[in-house]
């Protein structure tokens, strides 16, 4: 498994702040952390990691080096869903001639600004077992989403919402729940089809929820607000390897499935992006359908005192807005994210 991580660079004030390419610069030749569509966005991606505890370690490598050289830089690195103040350019693309690429075919979209997401890739050398595994994780896909949601603020304001990066991804035409395809050919004949109608540019920017990535031979799954610490992005990757493995196992030992309609997991999923779904419901049938599987990879123990701790504190959307309740649109609210993001003090 590996994770892709997106970050926001705020100034001290809460401006979002176009200066990742100078971060990256003063982070050096590195292929684990880049620019992302907006300047004021940056991605992490760990090496595959075969366990837990290794990938841990590499997320945690990865956003203390991109934080120090954040601070660097006068910026702070922050784990957020969407960017919390209005002030400062939003508009700010990177200089990649496919993000303006996008930016000129999708306008409405890019003007919904930055927004950070967390995914997951689960390798599945086998594209027609990928295929298969694709329809059946579809009904999963709001649980998933529920263990998530951490973008409640955004323009200065509590939205009301857990996941407001939910709703502003809508406006991509294909940030949508995977089909129901037979075949891989059948999935590729689909990501075709949306090239060819304009909905997207290329492979790369099919947006479902859940994919074939276009680059590894995983399935990446993609429905995650960013996780605002690293605990949070070690549970969903232990979930979603612990669903994935056993959708597998599903799929081998011809288990009958009854595709769910794509517009009830389309409600569901909008449900729990406004908060209205329990966190404590959609784990507990997460974990009664993954736990064989977290047993044969030694992650139930991992993966068991996350969901409680989550329990405890909330979701990362709980813990923004107690943070925004406490402080307010002031410094000391991006402090706080950039210290629950990458915890200089202990690294």
């Amino acid at each position: 498994m590996g994770v892709e991580e997106e970050f926001l660079l705020l100034e001290p004030d809460g401006a979002v702040a176009p200066k990742a390419p100078e971060v990256v610069r003063r982070i050096g030749p590195n292929d684990q952390i880049k620019t992302e569509y907006m300047a004021y966005q940056l991605e992490t991606a760990t090496p595959v990691c075969t366990g837990l505890d290794q990938l841990r370690r590499e997320l945690t490598r990865l956003r203390l080096v991109a934080a120090q050289a954040a601070g660097q830089s006068g910026v702070r690195l922050v784990a957020s869903g969407a960017p919390p103040f209005p002030a400062g350019p939003m508009g700010a693309l990177s200089e990649d001639e496919r993000y303006r690429e996008l930016a000129r075919r999708f306008p409405e979209a890019t003007e919904a600004g930055g927004t950070c997401g967390c995914h997951v890739h689960v390798g599945v050398p086998d594209r027609e077992l990928a295929a298969a595994v694709l329809t059946r994780i579809r009904p999963w896909l709001p649980g998933l989403l529920a263990l998530t949601v951490n973008s409640p603020v955004t323009g200065a304001n509590d939205t009301g919402w857990a996941s407001h990066r939910y709703r502003a991804q809508l406006r991509w035409p294909t940030f949508r729940p995977p089909g129901v395809w037979p075949s891989a050919e059948r999935y590729d004949r689909a990501v075709r089809s949306h090239v060819t109608a304009g909905r997207a540019v290329d492979e790369s920017g099919i947006y479902f929820l859940a994919r074939l990535s276009a680059r590894y031979p995983t399935i990446e799954v993609r429905v995650a607000d960013t996780g605002l610490s690293v605990a949070d992005t070690v549970l969903l990757a232990g979930v979603v390897r612990g669903l994935v493995a056993t959708l597998i196992e599903d799929v081998r030992q011809r288990v009958k499935v009854v595709p769910v309609p794509a517009e009830r997991v389309s409600e569901k999923l909008l449900a729990v992006a406004r908060g209205g779904a329990r966190t404590a419901d959609e784990a507990a049938r997460l974990l009664s359908k993954i736990t064989a599987q977290l047993d044969a990879a030694g992650d139930t123990g991992e993966v068991y005192a996350g969901v409680e701790r989550l329990r405890r504190e909330g979701t990362g959307a709980e813990r923004q807005r107690r943070l925004w309740n406490r402080y307010g649109p002031t410094a000391a609210f991006v402090g706080a994210l950039a210290e629950a993001t990458a915890p200089l003090s202990t690294g």
